[in-house]
């Protein structure tokens, strides 16, 4: 392992659950990447790639290892790329380790040097998602222990309109 970490998604938005897996995750790797990823198949995304990537900007401000990019393509390629060899997820439910095991193995499939670690959700975040954050932004209810601070007012604006 080369001690850089590749923590990636659509992030609409980067929830606290997010942050607080980028965090835990900047422990344990000298480098953390934070990909956000410009096509995101078939789920179409409520805000657009410059928007959603400001918000992470302004979320990850304190964590000095941090390193908020874009990416288009497939995910080992750009991992390759930026010379990390672990991929970072996050993990609420038993739904999102079956499917991030599924993507695992893809990923395997397409470079065997990659490797994924899983990080368990803390309670107190694992009901937090971006369509959460998303319909209370859109119904005017209050996104503060939804979203990090610095990046509240943006998610607001960004998310509070009609969608």
């Amino acid at each position: 392992m080369n001690n850089i970490g590749l923590l990636a998604g659509s992030f609409d938005p980067f929830t606290l659950g997010h942050y607080d897996i980028a965090v835990r995750a900047a422990r344990l790797f000298s480098h953390l990447y934070i990909g956000v990823a410009a096509d995101t198949g078939a789920k179409c995304c409520a805000a657009s790639l410059h928007e959603r990537t400001e918000i992470v900007r302004k979320s990850v401000a304190d964590i000095p290892n941090a390193c908020v990019c874009t990416f288009d393509g497939f995910l080992t390629d750009f991992a390759r790329e930026i010379g990390a060899d672990t991929v970072v997820r996050g993990l609420r439910t038993f739904k999102d380790f079956e499917y991030e095991k599924s993507l695992s193995q893809v990923y395997k499939s397409q470079w065997d040097e990659i490797e994924s670690v899983f990080l368990i959700s803390t309670p107190r975040f694992s009901h937090i998602s971006g369509t959460i954050v998303r319909n209370l932004a859109a119904s005017g209810g209050s996104i503060n222990n939804y979203v990090c601070a610095p990046a509240r007012a943006l998610v607001q604006e960004i998310y509070g309109k009609s969608l």
